[in-house]
């Protein structure tokens, strides 16, 4: 063991005591991202099982959810380490990463994530290093006097709200939050919580994982990060109004021109707190940094609409890495705001025709972990991109999902399709989304995306949800028609929702009560 680094190459729980290794290492590196900063891996050191090495002169983190074992950020340099260095890393823990993916019979797992130009540039100049890159989300980079000032016509909105928030509540005031406002701020992120599960309709993010799945980690997170900040000595500030506590930040700085917000956090129902509180805690904290990171935004549309609503001067790229070759879509700028949420998967049900066919028995079941090869065949044919694609992991995790309903349609007991629905426990009620159907090409014009379909909404009715959303692209007509025929209507626009220009619909179906799901369950046969 390296007593120097705190570190050895066997993969350990991340503590507080590692800090100086990580700090050490982050600051050889010119532009770091949000992920590159140890009170962040530590807040998620429990939700996403992280776990740190140090191999040949390199920091590792090890990250295991869902079955797979994969490197949560690159191999970070150390002084003095070279080239060679980073190879040896870089394959050091692919060994690691394969030998435990091994088990799941799946090595396309292991992979690097969060990779930034500046890292992505340095295993590009290592000699014997074929790894291919798959662009990721971005982190929103602020003009910090921007944020203060709230100027100009694109800002107006928050500048109001701001100033409403000032002059509705004059009892405001902040302060640095003490060791005794940490269990009010843990109050108050569960009433965060709360209205959030009645206010995000089933989204799901890039990497196909609930809006609820990422909200439960966040609040995880954020109570560890509440309850070791004073030991990692952040800035920090607590709103309150009187002797109510209606909002929280915590940052850092991350590199010497850049400060970051780790986690804000305000009661919505004091409406402009969270305008309030952003702007002020760059006023008093970050006045002396030009720029501000308020990370990524996980690929959630409305966690994106927010963050660009506040204009960023520019965003920091990221990128998976894999050793398998990735077909990349043409034409990607990364200067421009990426489109980092996939097209919704019920696109592929516009190219279904809804006329009846004299075709073999159709028989549609509920899927099953043997299901997963056969559905990867459909995804292949059906999507050109891995944005668009579904791989093995996330397949096999909606099969086993408890709050997804997946379906598959068989052709003389071969696989030709596939559906998912998604079910949201809200406070008092709960919501489903229609999130996936896909038909192999080769088997079209059977109904089998309308019978798909309605399986999944069948599904959820019996559940008892109130309401099923899907997104569909403005354009696509004949899925909009589709859906209409299916009992879903308008909702409201989703601009840029599939990339900028690319806009998207929300539609919802209020779902009729239903007896039971004897028919779904047991399989759904046509002719």
């Amino acid at each position: 063991m390296d007593t120097e680094l705190g570190l050895d190459a066997s993969p350990v729980p991340i503590r507080p005591e590692h800090r100086a290794t990580f700090d050490q290492a982050f600051t050889q590196l010119k532009q770091p991202i949000s992920d590159y900063s140890f009170p962040s891996l530590l807040m998620w050191a429990d939700a996403l099982s992280l776990r740190a090495a140090s191999i040949d002169r390199h920091v590792c983190v090890f990250s295991e959810v869902c079955g797979d074992l994969t490197l949560i950020i690159p191999p970070i340099p150390q002084p003095g380490a070279t080239e060679r260095d980073l190879r040896h890393a870089v394959e050091s823990a692919f060994d690691v990463m394969d030998a435990h993916n091994d088990r799941l019979g799946d090595r396309s797992r292991s992979r690097i994530e969060y990779v930034s130009d500046e890292l992505l540039e340095r295993f590009h100049a290592a000699p014997g290093l074929q790894l291919s890159a798959t662009p990721l989300w971005s982190d929103y980079v602020y003009s910090t006097p921007s944020l203060v000032d709230l100027s100009g016509g694109a800002l107006k909105s928050k500048r109001h709200a701001r100033a409403k928030f000032m002059r509705e509540f004059p009892g405001h005031r902040t302060a640095e939050i003490r060791r005794e406002d940490v269990e009010p701020c843990v109050t108050l992120l569960e009433r965060w919580a709360n209205r959030g599960d009645q206010t995000h309709e089933g989204e799901v993010n890039d990497t196909h994982v609930g809006t609820d799945v990422l909200r439960h980690r966040d609040r995880q997170s954020t109570i560890r990060l509440l309850r070791s900040m004073h030991d990692l000595a952040l800035p920090s500030m607590a709103l309150w109004v009187d002797d109510a506590l209606v909002g929280f930040t915590i940052g850092e700085q991350l590199s010497p021109g850049q400060a970051m917000i780790i986690v804000e956090k305000c009661d919505a129902s004091y409406a402009g707190s969270a305008q309030f509180i952003f702007s002020e805690f760059c006023r008093l904290r970050w006045s002396n940094f030009p720029e501000t990171n308020v990370g990524d935004d996980w690929g959630i549309p409305s966690l994106r609409f927010t963050k660009q609503s506040y204009r960023p001067v520019r965003l920091l790229a990221k990128y998976t890495l894999t050793r398998q070759a990735v077909v990349v879509s043409a034409g990607i700028n990364l200067n421009d705001i990426p489109n980092q949420n996939p097209p919704h998967r019920v696109e592929a049900a516009a190219s279904v025709s809804t006329v009846e066919t004299s075709s073999p028995s159709v028989t549609v079941r509920p899927a099953v972990v043997a299901d997963v090869p056969s559905i990867l065949e459909i995804e292949r044919a059906c999507f050109s991109t891995l944005e668009e694609t579904f791989n093995r992991r996330q397949v096999k995790a909606l099969v086993v999902n408890p709050r997804a309903t997946v379906s598959v349609a068989e052709v003389d007991g071969r696989v030709v399709g596939w559906s998912v629905g998604l079910m949201r426990q809200h406070r008092r009620t709960r919501s489903g989304r229609l999130y996936a159907i896909a038909i192999h090409p080769s088997t079209r014009g059977r109904r089998l995306g309308r019978l798909l379909a309605e399986a999944t909404l069948s599904q959820l009715s019996a559940l008892g949800l109130e309401r099923v959303y899907l997104e569909v692209r403005a354009d696509n007509e004949p899925a909009i028609g589709l859906y209409r025929k299916l009992g879903f209507g308008f909702k409201k626009d989703l601009p840029n929702y599939y990339g900028h220009g690319r806009h998207g619909l929300r539609m919802v179906r209020v779902v009729p009560r239903a007896a039971g799901l004897h028919e779904a369950s047991q399989g759904l046969h046509a002719t």
